[in-house]
């Protein structure tokens, strides 16, 4: 499996600070992006808090192939040990961010939403809490692997309101569930086999705010380079206000490589069978 990747976080044109955090960890397949939210610098704080600490222990897990009575908070029997890898580290970085917003004045109330994607030969698994997304461009479609957590994503997928009312509605950014809101957070986890030519996309609502699913996936179909689709991507939501911080993750994925070389080894076992 071949894999590239790149990232870009930019502060848009109406913020002062950037509250955003992400980070790419091609060595294990790791890629992670946070909005964070809170007083003077406190979101700031609270996503690079999440990002470094799910990172750092997920590559710890993963080098010491611990198991899963050994992670943080109880593990869940129905995903795999990577799944309980991930789950396990968003619920130590929600616990580390409350307590910090509970024990210091300046950082009180602060959170951060968070969206994490593990690429593997196998499986791709993406996780989030909150309302940034991961999407899956796949051929001609684009399709979220990530659940919001909002007042209005819950009342859509109720039938309180339509679509065309959900985007205009002011309620959208109301959180249901974010990291430091509670002690406890469960993410919501899903699990893909990937394809070749996968393309997946991690972002912040900077980017999904102003630009649609279908402009989305026009632009990252329009290219093969990931750093220059980032680009892309950003500049478009500043050519239509730059409202909030804006952040996007590109990871293409090729699987070729992997199907040749499983051909290759079926025909070979087939002539080693024959002599």
């Amino acid at each position: 499996m071949e894999i590239k990747a790149a990232g870009l976080s930019d502060v848009g044109l109406k913020r002062d600070g950037n509250e955003d955090a992400f980070a790419m960890d091609d060595s294990i397949g790791l890629y992670i992006v946070a909005d964070g939210m809170g007083g003077h610098l406190a979101g700031e704080v609270a996503s690079n808090v999440a990002v470094q600490i799910i990172q750092k222990n997920i590559n710890y897990w993963i080098a010491k192939n611990s198991p899963e009575d050994e992670l943080f908070d109880f593990p869940d029997g129905t995903l795999s040990r990577t799944g309980n890898y991930i789950s396990s580290s968003i619920k130590l970085a929600n616990r580390v961010i409350y307590e910090m917003s509970k024990g210091y004045r300046e950082y009180k109330g602060m959170g951060t939403t968070i969206v994490v994607l593990a690429v593997m030969p196998n499986s791709v698994i993406a996780a989030n809490v909150g309302d940034s997304r991961i999407y899956l461009i796949r051929d001609d479609t684009i399709e979220p692997l990530s659940k919001e957590h909002n007042l209005v994503a819950e009342q859509l997928e109720m039938g309180l309101i339509s679509k065309e009312e959900a985007e205009i509605s002011p309620l959208r950014h109301i959180l249901t569930r974010n990291l430091g809101f509670s002690d406890i957070v469960d993410a919501d986890l899903f699990e893909i086999e990937p394809m070749n030519d996968d393309r997946f996309l991690l972002c912040t609502d900077g980017l999904t705010d102003l630009v649609s699913d279908d402009e989305i996936l026009k632009i990252v179909k329009n290219g093969d380079d990931p750093e220059h689709l980032c680009h892309q991507l950003v500049s478009e939501a500043n050519k239509r206000g730059g409202n909030d911080n804006i952040t996007v993750s590109l990871i293409f994925v090729n699987t070729q490589d992997d199907k040749r070389q499983g051909i290759i080894g079926k025909f070979a076992n087939f002539f080693n069978k024959k002599k």
